[in-house]
């Protein structure tokens, strides 16, 4: 007959362990679960529905304007340049958003500055590798928007146009 102690036995904590692990599991599974919190998903589907509104009227501006434009990366300089097409807009600045499909952390907001008319450019920190959804924006008024996409791994120029 065996006299040692419960708590020197062997299959008592074999027993207990299986279900602590799976509640240590479950802890790790939560702390994962909201500290790696998906960022696409918004909440505020009212002023989302209104910035829809405001977007239409960016795009419905740049095409009677006939607006389109060239970005063109020039990756042993490191600089980023885009040509206006069609009317001559003559703003000192534009807004280049550079917007990645998953992870929000990579987006980029470049001011670009006017070189000749309807020449602009932008000197980049490091090159960029990665897919972007793209947003030209005149600064800081944002009448009209061109958009495009663009993946800086196999392609280093595209054409903007409104939507």
């Amino acid at each position: 007959m065996d006299t040692k102690p419960w708590y020197r036995q062997f299959w008592p904590w074999f027993l207990m362990a299986l279900p602590g692990s799976v509640v240590i599991a479950g802890l790790t599974t939560v702390y994962i679960a909201f500290n790696g919190a998906d960022t696409l998903v918004n909440d505020n589907y009212y002023r989302d529905g209104l910035a829809i509104n405001q977007s239409l009227e960016q795009d419905r501006l740049a095409i009677a304007m006939g607006l389109s434009a060239q970005l063109r990366l020039d990756s042993d300089s490191g600089e980023l340049f885009v040509t206006l097409i069609g009317a001559e807009v003559g703003t000192p600045k534009l807004l280049l958003q550079l917007l990645h499909p998953t992870d929000e952390t990579r987006d980029r907001d470049l001011s670009m500055s006017l070189m000749s008319p309807n020449h602009y450019r932008v000197d980049l920190e490091r090159n960029l590798r990665h897919r972007y959804y793209l947003r030209l924006l005149p600064a800081p008024e944002h009448e009209w928007r061109l958009s495009g996409e663009i993946n800086f791994s196999n392609s280093s120029q595209v054409t903007l146009l409104a939507q």
